[in-house]
């Protein structure tokens, strides 16, 4: 099975799509199997006490939803942006960190990429 991240990863144009023998190389086929793959299962993030902060191990969204949230910051490579929102999806890519601070229990789900 491809990696998730596969399909971002477009094989260069100087990667021969078919080997000696007239078969699609290995990079092109993990490239065409990922874009027909069935998606990743959204997963259910259980949420601990505020502030709650989730660290995602791919790429992807997180959604967060009800609850009374005050703030919702992302952290990449040690850099803390406010998000200005405090419900939605916030785009994120292997180790941001996603800080969500509340009142009242939010649902959060993680989205893979």
């Amino acid at each position: 099975m491809p990696n998730i991240n596969d399909a971002a990863i477009v094989p260069s144009s100087a990667q021969p799509i078919a080997d000696k023998e007239g078969r699609v190389t290995t990079y092109w086929q993990r490239f065409f199997n990922a874009l027909v793959s069935a998606p990743a299962t959204i997963g259910t993030v259980d949420v601990t006490s505020s502030p709650f902060t989730y660290t995602a191990g791919q790429a992807g969204q997180l959604a967060v939803s009800g609850g009374t949230v005050s703030s919702i910051t992302l952290t990449r490579n040690t850099v803390a942006v406010p998000t200005g929102v405090t419900a939605g999806l916030i785009a994120m890519r292997n180790g941001d960190q996603v800080t969500v601070t509340y009142s009242g229990l939010p649902t959060i789900n993680f989205i893979p990429g």
